[in-house]
């Protein structure tokens, strides 16, 4: 029997689709990307009407670190938290679910502002959400460099 599981931990990245036939469509669809180890990764919006993600969402070669790049940011802190999975995941997790929660908490609002834009002009709604997605993904990696650090410091042979 051939096994295929849905979520592993060294998937490359992933997404789950929202899609809610009441609003335009550049609103109603989202798609929820993570990248590298979905148990770690933030999940973050890509709206249908986004014109263009993060330059740090774009940047990845498996053969070549990119200290700007969103998934090495993220697979940094996914290989150092092996070191001490138990303690180093709830640092992780510590950091990653606040931001997530700031994000579902303000979905409404952000998409009631983007709906109200498209009344009015649905390139300037396009606009904004481009910009509130650019804005987390750029966030991402800087906060994961930030857990990189304080793995390191706190897991890593300098302790004793």
């Amino acid at each position: 029997t051939n096994r295929r599981p849905v979520a592993r931990h060294r998937g490359h990245y992933g997404m789950v689709c929202q899609l809610r036939e009441w609003l335009p469509d550049p609103i109603g669809a989202v798609y929820w990307v993570y990248l590298d180890n979905p148990y770690f990764s933030p999940y973050v919006p890509i709206y249908a009407g986004t014109r263009q993600t993060a330059g740090c969402y774009q940047t990845y070669d498996p053969e070549h670190f990119e200290a700007e790049s969103a998934r090495w940011a993220i697979d940094l802190v996914d290989n150092l938290a092996g070191l001490r999975f138990q303690e180093a995941s709830k640092d992780v997790r510590s950091i990653r679910d606040p931001f997530e929660e700031r994000m579902f908490l303000r979905q409404a609002e952000i998409e009631a502002e983007a709906a109200r834009l498209y009344a009015q002009d649905p390139e300037v709604a396009r606009d904004y959400l481009t910009a509130y997605t650019r804005d987390l993904m750029e966030e991402v990696p800087r906060m994961f460099r930030l857990l990189r650090d304080t793995l390191v410091v706190k897991y890593t042979n300098n302790r004793e």
